[in-house]
């Protein structure tokens, strides 16, 4: 069973989405989800790890030191400069944890477990020659795009971890 994140800053907390809620943004936005209950769960878990791997771009800091996930956060704001409550957890995480879980059910490896090197063709005659497929990298990393759009109004403009804005 998942420990949804409602705001309070949970210490245990591992998803911004209940399964029910999760499966019925997926039915709205025609993302599917493993239809085993366990499956998706644990989908939800690997959603929620993939959004926030981009805390170092949310604005704001964490409201509680001990918290699990990324949000909630104090003085986070849009990038349409409305602020968001530090009590609140945006839709848009939602979303985007949908989209990343959606991913992550269908068996897609996100995270690249290798080296990324791909051998296209050996040689073992006298020497030894190794070339490999672009330049040696297969691209098994993958940015999951529909989780990152679900999130730009949140994100500050991000730099080596560093945040900051600019206003006209």
């Amino acid at each position: 069973m998942l420990i949804v994140e409602d705001g309070t800053g949970k210490p245990d907390s591992d998803s911004y989405v209940s399964l029910v809620d999760a499966r019925a943004l997926a039915a709205k936005y025609g993302y599917t989800l493993p239809t085993d209950d366990d499956k998706a769960n644990v989908s939800i878990r690997n959603g929620t790890q993939y959004v926030d791997m981009n805390e170092s771009c949310f604005g704001g800091v964490r409201k509680l030191l001990t918290q699990a996930l990324a949000w909630p956060r104090v003085g986070a704001k849009t990038t349409f400069k409305a602020e968001i409550s530090d009590d609140t957890i945006p839709e848009q995480l939602k979303i985007a944890v949908v989209a990343a879980a959606a991913e992550y059910g269908a068996g897609v490896d996100v995270r690249a477990t290798d080296d990324g090197k791909a051998i296209a063709s050996e040689e073992v005659t006298g020497a030894v020659a190794v070339s490999y497929f672009n330049n040696g990298k297969t691209g098994n990393t993958v940015v999951i795009t529909k989780a990152i759009d679900a999130l730009k109004t949140l994100m500050v403009a991000c730099s080596n971890g560093f945040e900051f804005r600019v206003y006209r």
